[in-house]
């Protein structure tokens, strides 16, 4: 069966720019590799979007707007369906309810749930997403003063390492996202991996 395909998004600026740079790498190495793990192919499975491609082994391609929508309405988009899931995971800083995705010393982008969910909308119907976000108040991904998101959908499962009013602790030990995908990793499934790595992050 296929285990499905994968999109890394490592966001926050290079080296230069982001004073997290190693942490952040380190993280989303982590992720990668358990990824690998879990029997997903380098090459055909995984795409890995990083704002620095020397630095970082897997990296297929510089973090963008234009290369994150490429990898999902195009990449992804031809290779998913009902019996093929797609996995989202997104590392950075988060102002409020926007993802820094791109960071220079000139200008800074941000991805809002309402563009992640215009190309996730794309997808072939009924495509098991889902989506991890690992950043401060990453809870206004699934709700903002109660309000919905619009990227919560039947088929989307959508993971945050933070209440919408919280700052994540993101080092380089302990993470939401290393205890989660540790879980991952022993095959645990994915409420379970969310409940424990929840917990011990209290």
């Amino acid at each position: 069966a296929e285990v499905g395909k994968a999109i890394i998004v490592l966001g926050g600026g290079n080296a230069e720019v982001n004073s997290e740079w190693r942490i952040f790498s380190s993280v989303a190495g982590y992720v990668y590799n358990v990824f690998i793990k879990r029997q997903f192919d380098a090459d055909e499975d995984i795409h890995f979007l990083s704002p620095s491609l020397s630095d970082i082994e897997g990296a297929d391609t510089v973090t963008t707007l234009e290369t994150l929508e490429k990898a999902i309405t195009d990449w992804a988009k031809k290779q998913v369906n009902n019996q093929v899931p797609l996995y989202i995971y997104l590392l950075s800083h988060n102002l409020g309810d926007k993802f820094l995705l791109e960071k220079t010393d000139t200008q800074e982008k941000y991805l809002s749930p309402q563009l992640l969910d215009t190309w996730l909308d794309m997808l072939p119907e009924g495509t098991p997403v889902t989506v991890v976000i690992e950043a401060c108040y990453s809870g206004n991904f699934i709700a903002q003063d109660g309000i919905k998101s619009v990227l919560v959908d039947e088929d989307r499962t959508i993971i945050v390492s933070a209440s919408s009013d919280k700052q994540a602790k993101i080092a380089r030990s302990s993470s939401f996202s290393r205890t989660f995908f540790s879980l991952i990793e022993s095959n645990e499934t994915i409420s379970n991996a969310f409940e424990q790595a929840a917990q011990k992050m209290e």
